[in-house]
């Protein structure tokens, strides 16, 4: 109920992170920067998307996976991490039945990369620096194929 002098939401779209039926998408984010890892999840937050998981490198992101009983929806990931790097995590995903799609959210790189990115079935990349409004599009379309594919 409105009090006297609010004002009406202009935001009438229904957000981004949330499925037809209002349950909302699960995401693990997987960055070592903590500062973009944090904005990351913030962007996607506040379009109501659950974050279920941070990592700071892939194979702490291959470990939570591990032990989350749960189907993620998505994952987003950079390249350059130490321990176990986005090229890496992305070749020991696709060992796994049911993987999410992964959208890469990083530096540029080099055309081989890229193309071998594509043979392992990356849903997308996203170019540094971060730019909210291309992340949730991005996100929102490769979610949106993803359940036409289901």
């Amino acid at each position: 109920m409105k009090g006297k002098g609010e004002f009406p939401s202009l935001n009438v779209k229904s957000p981004d992170g949330l499925r037809p039926g209002g349950r909302p998408y699960k995401v693990m984010v997987v960055e070592n920067k903590e500062f973009i890892r944090k904005l990351i999840v913030q962007i996607l937050e506040s379009e109501r998307y659950d974050v279920v998981a941070t990592a700071s490198n892939g194979q702490e992101a291959l470990a939570k996976l591990e032990k989350l009983d749960m189907k993620i929806d998505l994952i987003t990931t950079t390249l350059d991490m130490p321990v176990l790097d986005g090229y890496a995590l992305m070749y020991e995903l696709g060992a796994r039945p049911n993987r999410p799609p992964v959208v890469f959210i990083s530096d540029e790189t080099t055309v081989g990369v890229m193309q071998d990115l594509i043979k392992m079935g990356m849903s997308d990349f996203i170019l540094k620096p971060i730019d909210r409004r291309t992340v949730l599009s991005r996100i929102k379309s490769v979610l949106q194929k993803q359940k036409g594919s289901d």
